[in-house]
């Protein structure tokens, strides 16, 4: 089944106000028809609000008019979700309930212990279950607002990660990481320099009095931060399960998705600002390639397969790659700057019957 998508271009055909991307999102929520899917429900917007000195996820313009819309559409009740540490953040990047008009609300509760155990059945590998968040399960509609960035653990970050990674816990994302393999410390190439010490996210890495690396696997999320930043190369993550984490967040997708029927569901993948790395570095780094757009449709693998079709090898703007780093082989652009196929999980989502890589655009003039 071919699925219908909308795109809102970000380069203007002329310089009148009409012609903006401003102006083509308002556009392109009118023609999303948001009334069938929210209209007397109880909608979430699932968004990644960031954090540290990280600037460049989605603009709360857009969060702003998104929950206008959605409040004029009818839903019952509107509200923004993240982890507990985003949304404790979500303020230095301009996040509050009266700038974008609904409530901010801890996917899992503040204390990340709010969610239901979901069993993944059959078990894949290490991956039995996963934790939901209350706040997705106590929702009647749902809205997938995803900042589209490039991702050294999964090739890319769009629709699919922001669910799987976005709407569980933090044991449920370590699971999920665990997938690839585990992390290696090499004595002799490492200087001490505490690197990799200083910016790990969950505080999960110290050296022992005896001089040696020790990882906490309990906090790590095995988000490969310390690996990719060790100016050493001292750190590597090892069982190479590329293959089998994209499984992981397909699966994980699915559960989330589950809880919704497909009439409840609409995906959004703003393309602007697309960095090497994932927001959840705390940082924002140059963009890859020129801004793009925004992408708007139901249908999650249609809407992912898009994305990847928008960003390509020819676009990239090399002078924003960090010290080091080119494109390499063939493939994807992402493929080639991480050795990351980053259609897999399409492919696993389709197989699981989430949706359809078959599209048709729509651009909104």
């Amino acid at each position: 089944m071919t699925a219908q998508l909308l795109f809102a271009r970000y380069r203007p055909k002329t310089l009148e106000p009409r012609d903006s991307l401003g102006s083509k999102w308002l556009r392109l929520l009118d023609q999303l028809d948001l009334a069938p899917a929210v209209a007397g429900r109880r909608t979430c917007i699932k968004m990644h609000l960031g954090g540290g000195t990280g600037f460049t996820t989605i603009h709360p313009f857009f969060t702003r008019k998104l929950v206008e819309k959605v409040k004029a559409a009818g839903a019952r009740k509107v509200f923004v979700t993240d982890s507990p540490g985003a949304v404790l953040s979500a303020v230095e990047r301009g996040y509050t309930a009266e700038v974008i008009g609904c409530p901010l609300v801890s996917v899992t509760g503040p204390a990340d212990d709010q969610f239901r155990r979901q069993p993944i059945q059959p078990a894949f590998k290490t991956l039995t279950a996963v934790e939901l968040g209350a706040a997705v399960l106590d929702a009647e509609a749902l809205i997938d607002f995803a900042h589209v960035k490039g991702h050294g653990a999964c090739g890319f970050g769009g629709a699919s990660k922001n669910l799987s990674m976005g709407c569980v816990t933090q044991n449920t994302r370590r699971d999920l990481h665990a997938l690839e393999g585990g992390i290696h410390w090499t004595a002799k190439l490492c200087d001490s320099c505490r690197t990799c010490i200083e910016n790990c996210p969950t505080g999960a890495m110290k050296f022992t009095d005896a001089g040696n690396m020790e990882i906490f696997f309990h906090h790590c999320k095995l988000c490969q931060h310390c690996a990719l930043i060790c100016p050493q190369g001292a750190l590597k993550v090892e069982g190479g399960g590329y293959r089998a984490f994209q499984k992981g967040l397909a699966l994980a997708t699915a559960e989330v998705l589950a809880h919704f029927a497909p009439p409840r569901r609409l995906f959004i993948n703003v393309l602007l600002d697309i960095s090497i790395y994932c927001d959840c570095w705390g940082m924002t780094t140059p963009s890859l390639v020129p801004d793009i757009g925004i992408l708007a449709g139901s249908d999650i693998v249609a809407i992912e397969q898009a994305t990847l079709d928008f960003v390509k090898t020819e676009d990239l703007i090399t002078s924003t790659l960090p010290p080091g780093m080119a494109p390499a082989g063939d493939g994807h652009l992402f493929q080639r700057l991480y050795g990351k196929d980053p259609h897999a999980v399409i492919e696993f989502m389709e197989a699981l019957k989430l949706g359809s890589r078959t599209y048709e655009l729509q651009e909104v003039e």
